[in-house]
């Protein structure tokens, strides 16, 4: 994960951060988030997508992350999967649950999709696109940012195209790993 993305969470005590997964499981986004923030954000949720998902709940707690009260959040578990890549109405609920629930809790809400390139890899450009857009969209209500990862040289000029025209902006970072 370029270190990049942990700019983001500059404040993690005011920070709600959903990630959706094609890539790494929760204990690397964990462990990442860690070394390059130094403290988790108030509220984690992590949408796995196309494999099984250990639970990172012990990580979590052993992390010493933030000591706060019970949340409905705490309803929630710290990593939800979908196994099937292409079962794009499942990983849009999913990540609805989280955002729905962190909704009124007045920290900032940041979502990373990583990575675009596993997304395109499981369904096609159309239906990408549908779903990047409409997630984007629900994000967006929440009054929250979010960011999609991809590798641009794994992608022709028209899927760049596409995917930039949901963009404000489009960032080349270093090394992914």
């Amino acid at each position: 994960m370029p270190p990049e993305v942990f700019d983001v969470l500059a404040r993690p005590a005011e920070t709600n951060l959903l990630v959706v997964s094609y890539r790494d499981g929760p204990d690397e986004w964990l462990q990442n988030c860690r070394q390059h923030v130094g403290e988790l954000p108030a509220e984690v949720g992590f949408v796995n997508v196309g494999e099984m998902t250990r639970s990172a709940s012990a990580s979590l707690s052993a992390s010493g992350g933030p000591s706060r009260s019970p949340t409905p959040a705490d309803a929630l578990p710290l990593a939800a999967t979908v196994e099937d890549p292409a079962d794009l109405t499942a990983v849009g609920v999913r990540a609805s649950e989280y955002l729905e629930t962190w909704d009124c809790n007045g920290n900032r809400t940041v979502v990373v999709l990583d990575s675009v390139t596993g997304l395109l890899e499981a369904v096609s450009l159309d239906r990408a696109f549908e779903f990047l857009h409409l997630l984007a969209g629900r994000v967006e209500s929440v009054d929250g940012r979010i960011y999609f990862l991809l590798h641009p040289e794994a992608h022709d000029d028209r899927s760049l195209s596409i995917v930039r025209e949901l963009a404000d902006a489009a960032v080349g970072l270093g090394d992914p790993r």
